[in-house]
C-alpha cells in the first residue's frame, strides 16, 4: 500500500490498491467478456454475508445501530442517470474494514489468484477461480465507469465511510453523511453494459443466480427471489437445475458438482443438509497448513458461522454445503459446539451419508468416480490411516495404480486386486516410491512380473500410513516387496537357482564374503537374492525397519534423520555377479573390485534416484571405463 495522498478536497484520502489487486482490475475487465452478469451475483452475496452477520450478532447484542432495520436486499435502477444502486442493512464496515475488505486482498494465495486467473483457459475457469478465491466485489468493474460505496458499521459509535474508485488503480476514502447502517453500492453503468439498467434483466439474472438467498431481494420494491431455504423443502419438489443453482451460489462455483446428497432428519434430533461433492478443488484448499472444515451452520434457519469444524472430519474437508438444526440454541458459541451431543450426533449421520454418497458414485459410475479419486483420493487416505471407525469402508473406496494395469492411468480397488489373486496367493503385496513411473522400473518387481503376481504401487506419501494402519483387507496381510524378510515360497528359490552349478555357489559365497568386507558401514548385509531376475543387485529394506521410501520422506521432514543400513542383493546369475566371483577367484586383490563392489550399492541408489556420494561414484566410473577402453584398445 502507497502513502496516503491528501487531495485539494478536504477529508479526503487517495490510496493505492495493492498491487494484487490492480492485477487482478486488469483481469477482470479485460478478460471476462461474455459473463458480466456474475457481478450482480458477487454483489448480492456480500451483502447476504453482511446481513448473516448482523443477525448472528443481534441475538446476542441489542445495542448495535437500528436493531430494528429490516433484513433485506433492495435494487434501484435510475436510467437517467445510469446508475444501479444495491443496498443492504447489513453489518457494515468501519473506515479500517473498508481499506482491509476492499483496498487490498486480505488473504494469503491473492498473488497466486492472479497468477492462475492470467493462465485460465477459458471464460468457465476463471469464473471458478473467481468464485473460489472470494473476489467477487472486484469484477463490478466489468460493467461500471466508476463505483461509489457508502457504508456504516453497526457499532454505535462508528463514523459512514464514503469510498470511491474508477478501478483506475486508486481510490478515495472520506466521511459520508450516512446515519443508516449497513452497506449501498452505487454503480455508474458503462455505456455499453447498459442492459443492467433493465429492472426485467436484472431479475432474471437474480432468479438465475440468486433465487436462493434467504433474505428478499427487492428491485425497485418488488421481491424477486424465493427465500424459502431449500434444505428444508422436501427433495421431490426440487429439480437438479435447483440443486445445481444452490451449490453455484453457495460456492461462487459455475461449475457443476460431483455429487450432491439431501439429508432430511427427523429423530432422534431434526436437521437438514444439503451436501456437495465439487469437480475441482485448488490444490491449497486441500493441503493448507491449517485445513478447516467448509459447512454453512445454521440454527432455525439464522446463519450461525461458517467453519465449524465439530460437523466432519478433516479427511472430508472437501464437501461443501449447509447444515441446519432446529434442536441447538440460537446463541450457541464455538466453545459449546465442541461439547454439545447434538453436534456429535450431526456429524455421525452426516459421516456416514458422505461415505454413501461415494460408494454410490463409485458403483454407479467408475468414470464420474475416478474423476472424484484423482482430486480427493489423498484426502480420503487420510480418514483410512486415522479414523478407524470408518476404515473398513474406507478400505473399499481406496484406489492404486498396479503392475497388472494396461493403461498406466488406470487404477485398481483393493477388493479387484482379492477378487483377481492367484490361488495359491497369502498376501496382497505393494511397493512404495516417488512416483508410479519410478516404483515401475524397480529390480525388485522382476520376479513378480515373471510369476504374474500383481504388486500395488504406492505412488503418495501417505499411502504406506494407509497400509500400515489397514494392515490387512479381506482378511489378507500387505506385504511390502522390498522388505527382507519377504517369503515367496520355493517355486521363487527354484526360478533363481535353476542353472548354478555348484562351482559356482562356491564363487558366490566367496564373492559375498568378500563384499561384505568392502561395504561394511555402507550396507547391513549381503545375501544371495530370491527375487532378482534380471538385475544384477537390489537394495531391501531390514527386517522390522523402514523402507526406503519411508525413510526418504522422513528425511525430507528432518535432515538429521539417521536411515537403518539396508541389506544388498546380488543375483548370482547375472553376468556382472558371474565375472565379478570370476575375476575374485583369480585376484583377490584387485583394486578394480573394490570400485566395483561400491559401484553395486551405487548402482542401485543411481536408479531409485539418489547419489550418496558424486565423488566416490565418478571415481568408479572413471575405474570402469578405464578397465573397457584398455580392453578395446587391446582388441583393437
Amino acid at each position: 500500500m502507497s502513502e496516503d495522498v491528501q487531495t485539494e478536497e478536504p477529508q479526503v484520502e487517495k490510496r493505492a490498491f495493492q498491487t494484487e489487486v490492480q492485477q487482478l482490475l486488469h483481469l477482470l475487465v479485460h478478460s471476462l467478456y461474455t459473463q458480466k452478469e456474475i457481478f450482480l451475483r458477487e454483489l448480492i452475496s456480500n451483502a447476504s454475508d453482511a446481513l448473516d452477520k448482523i443477525h448472528h450478532r443481534s441475538l446476542t447484542d441489542r445495542h448495535i445501530l437500528d436493531p430494528n432495520a429490516e433484513l433485506d436486499i433492495e435494487i434501484e435502477v435510475s436510467s437517467s442517470n445510469k446508475t444501479l444502486t444495491i443496498r443492504d442493512r447489513g453489518i457494515g464496515m468501519t473506515r479500517d474494514e473498508v481499506e482491509n475488505n476492499i483496498g487490498t486482498i486480505a488473504r494469503s494465495g491473492s498473488a497466486e489468484f492472479a497468477k492462475q486467473l492470467a493462465e485460465a483457459g477459458d471464460e468457465q475457469e476463471k469464473l471458478k477461480l473467481i468464485g473460489q478465491f472470494g473476489v467477487g466485489f472486484y469484477s463490478v468493474f466489468m460493467v461500471a465507469d466508476r463505483v461509489v460505496l457508502t457504508t456504516r458499521s453497526a457499532d454505535p459509535d462508528a463514523e459512514a465511510v464514503l469510498w470511491e474508485s474508477t478501478g483506475d488503480g486508486t481510490y478515495t476514502l472520506a466521511h459520508a453523511d450516512e446515519a443508516a447502517r449497513g452497506t449501498a453500492i452505487k454503480i455508474y453503468i458503462r455505456s455499453d453494459c447498459e442492459e443492467f439498467l433493465d429492472a426485467h434483466r436484472l431479475e432474471a439474472i437474480i432468479r438465475k443466480h440468486s433465487d436462493f438467498v434467504s433474505y428478499p431481494i427487492k428491485v425497485a420494491g418488488k421481491q424477486v427471489n424465493d427465500t424459502a431455504a431449500l434444505w428444508t423443502r422436501p427433495r421431490n419438489e426440487i429439480t437438479a437445475e435447483q440443486y445445481r443453482e444452490f451449490y453455484t451460489h453457495l460456492t461462487g462455483d459455475p461449475d457443476e458438482p460431483l455429487a450432491h446428497e439431501h439429508v432430511i432428519v427427523d429423530v432422534p434430533i431434526q436437521f437438514y443438509a444439503v451436501l456437495y461433492i465439487p469437480k475441482h478443488a485448488p490444490t491449497p484448499w486441500l493441503s493448507h497448513s491449517e485445513p478447516k472444515i467448509s459447512l454453512n451452520l445454521h440454527v432455525k434457519r439464522v446463519f450461525i458461522q461458517d467453519d465449524c469444524k465439530d460437523l466432519l472430519p478433516l479427511w472430508l474437508r472437501f464437501v461443501r454445503g449447509v447444515v441446519d438444526c432446529d434442536d441447538l440454541p440460537l446463541n450457541v458459541s464455538r466453545e459449546t459446539l465442541q461439547q454439545n451431543p447434538i453436534i456429535a450426533k450431526i456429524r455421525a449421520t452426516l459421516v456416514r451419508r458422505i461415505i454413501g454418497m461415494i460408494e454410490g458414485m463409485a458403483k454407479r459410475d467408475q468414470e464420474q468416480y475416478l474423476t472424484c479419486w484423482r482430486t480427493y483420493g489423498a484426502v480420503l487416505k487420510e480418514g483410512v490411516a486415522m479414523d478407524v471407525e470408518h476404515q473398513g469402508a474406507l478400505a473399499k473406496l481406496l484406489r492404486f495404480h498396479s503392475s497388472l494395469a494396461d493403461d498406466a492411468d488406470a487404477y485398481v480397488s483393493l477388493q479387484t486386486y482379492i477378487d483377481r489373486m492367484q490361488s495359491e496367493q497369502e498376501k496382497i503385496y505393494y511397493l512404495a516410491g516417488e512416483s508410479k513411473e519410478s516404483i515401475a522400473q524397480s529390480p525388485l518387481l522382476e520376479t513378480f512380473r515373471k510369476r504374474s503376481l500383481e504388486v500395488l504401487y504406492l505412488d503418495e506419501p501417505v499411502d504406506e500410513w494407509v497400509v500400515h494402519g489397514l494392515q490387512k483387507f479381506a482378511d489378507k496381510e500387505f506385504q511390502a516387496i522390498d522388505a527382507a524378510d519377504l517369503d515367496l515360497g520355493a517355486d521363487a528359490a527354484e526360478v533363481q537357482l535353476a542353472g548354478v552349478d555348484q562351482e559356482q555357489k562356491a564363487a558366490t559365497i566367496e564373492l559375498i564374503s568378500f563384499l561384505k568386507k568392502q561395504l561394511d558401514g555402507r550396507v547391513a548385509d549381503v545375501i544371495e537374492s530370491k527375487r532378482l531376475t534380471d538385475s544384477p543387485c537390489v537394495l531391501v529394506s531390514p527386517q522390522g525397519g523402514l523402507s526406503q521410501n519411508m525413510e526418504r520422506l522422513m528425511k525430507l521432514a528432518d535432515r538429521e534423520f539417521k536411515g537403518h543400513l539396508r541389506l544388498l542383493e546380488i543375483n548370482p546369475k547375472h553376468e556382472i555377479i558371474r565375472n565379478m566371483a570370476a575375476v575374485l577367484k583369480r585376484d583377490r586383490d584387485s583394486t578394480q573390485l573394490e570400485h566395483w563392489a561400491h559401484f553395486l550399492v551405487d548402482f542401485v541408489l543411481l536408479g531409485e534416484g539418489t547419489v550418496e556420494n558424486p565423488q566416490r561414484l565418478s571415481q568408479s566410473l572413471q575405474s570402469i571405463m578405464g578397465a573397457a577402453t584398455a580392453r578395446a584398445a587391446e582388441e583393437g
